[in-house]
């Protein structure tokens, strides 16, 4: 019922449900209420998420889903100074990373769906080399066609030492991948999403990333089903090293 709620109203009252967002999510949150569970993000304790048609666990106050929320854990880790570029930020995440004092934080997403600095198309990033430190690419590289230019970009940018914390969606049987398949419907049918290009497994990300330079370590995460913050109960975080 959310998620019909959530279209309809982005359908037809798209500026005021911008305008508005935090005061309704305020008062969605309040049915929510509770000491059971909290958002890390946002720290709001709630009764319990919001379970999506998906699995992913939603938090009423902010928007945030589980890998978000798991991300953020791995990234309160840091002490140093980092240049930060985020691909696609969602909003929450994005606040509270503009927060650290340790960050020079800076945003892109190509498309316009989420607020960010600049605009950078990812197979042609418009800075020079070595420009940052750290750079999150979640669930990005499984809408471009042209990947592993993406991924050469990435590397591009990446100081030397630098770190990029990849996700998409995978598969754990072989790589889907089929560019006849090119029209938002069939996309949809294949994929499950109709902007996407192919799923990946991981072991075949990992393999592209090693192609352009990167060092990769997986990352395997495991929660109990009904953990605390709402974390997936099993993820994959690829770390990229230059």
């Amino acid at each position: 019922m959310y998620e019909v709620l959530k279209s309809l109203a982005k359908k037809l009252f798209p500026s005021l449900l911008k305008s508005q967002e935090d005061s309704l999510r305020r008062l969605l949150a309040w049915k929510y209420r509770g000491k059971r569970y909290q958002c890390n993000i946002c720290n709001t304790t709630l009764s319990t998420f919001i379970n999506r048609e998906n699995g992913d666990k939603l938090c009423p106050r902010c928007g945030s889903v589980g890998r978000t929320r798991r991300l953020f854990s791995i990234l309160s880790d840091s002490g140093t100074t980092k240049r930060v570029l985020h691909f696609s930020p969602p909003k929450a995440l994005k606040n509270r990373l503009q927060a650290f004092s340790t960050y020079l934080y800076k945003t892109t997403d190509y498309e316009g769906e989420f607020e960010a600095d600049y605009h950078y198309d990812i197979t042609a990033i418009d800075c020079s080399e070595r420009q940052f430190d750290l750079i999150i690419c979640y669930h990005v590289l499984e809408h471009i066609v042209k990947d592993i230019k993406a991924m050469s970009e990435l590397y591009r940018v990446l100081d030397v030492g630098g770190i990029v914390y990849i996700q998409t969606p995978f598969t754990e049987g072989e790589l889907y991948e089929d560019y006849t398949i090119n029209s938002k419907e069939s996309r949809l049918l294949h994929y499950g999403q109709a902007d996407h290009v192919r799923i990946y497994t991981s072991d075949v990300l990992v393999d592209r990333l090693r192609t352009v330079g990167f060092d990769v370590e997986v990352k395997i995460y495991q929660e109990d089903l009904d953990n605390y913050h709402g974390y997936k109960v099993q993820e994959n975080v690829l770390v990229a090293k230059k």
